[in-house]
């Protein structure tokens, strides 16, 4: 079982994390677990060159070069991203730009998510089934979000939400064997 955990927000230690955290702690000892923490990561959106529709890959070196391989090496992707303005993280949509050149290399791999925020993550949500659906992935379920008002004490007073991301690694874990455990 590969299993990429992608950490979209810039705090390493946040809400987002600690969901993060929790989702994969549902996932079997012997699963490979690669932990990616865009925040402190050197690398920018998706230009304008369009070079990868004649090389066949992002011609954009940077810190991007060793995720693309980390999940053209995982079956599952998890996806932790905080609302920012009514979307994913900057780090998050950049990371999406840039997979354009992917076409077809995420296919048939198991998607999942955890959201935080305070408000308007449906559209965080939006974002993210659009992207596993344009590539072609499997989506894992309806993830989870936390509602973490930080002026409240963040995920203290959302008691779903880390049962909800437990829930999350669960069901990502009862697909990879229904997919790939023959």
């Amino acid at each position: 079982m590969k299993v990429l955990a992608i950490y979209g927000s810039p705090r390493r230690e946040g809400n987002t994390a600690k969901m993060m955290d929790v989702a994969l702690s549902a996932f079997p000892a012997e699963a490979e677990i690669k932990k990616v923490y865009l925040g402190g990561m050197n690398f920018s959106g998706c230009g304008p060159c369009r070079e990868c529709k004649t090389t066949g890959d992002c011609v954009m070196k940077d810190d991007m070069q060793d995720v693309f391989k980390d999940m053209i090496w995982a079956e599952i992707i998890l996806f932790g991203s905080p609302a920012q303005f009514s979307d994913v993280s900057s780090d998050i949509k950049k990371l999406m730009e840039r997979t354009w050149w992917m076409k077809g290399a995420l296919r048939n791999k198991i998607g999942g998510y955890v959201i935080t925020g305070r408000r308007y993550m449906e559209s965080v949500q939006n974002t993210l089934h659009a992207f596993m659906l344009r590539h072609q992935m499997i989506l894992g379920g309806s993830g989870a979000l936390g509602f973490t008002f930080t002026e409240m004490g963040g995920l203290d007073y959302d008691p779903l939400a880390l049962r909800d991301a437990e829930y999350t690694g669960r069901r990502l874990v009862e697909l990879w064997y229904i997919i790939y455990d023959h």
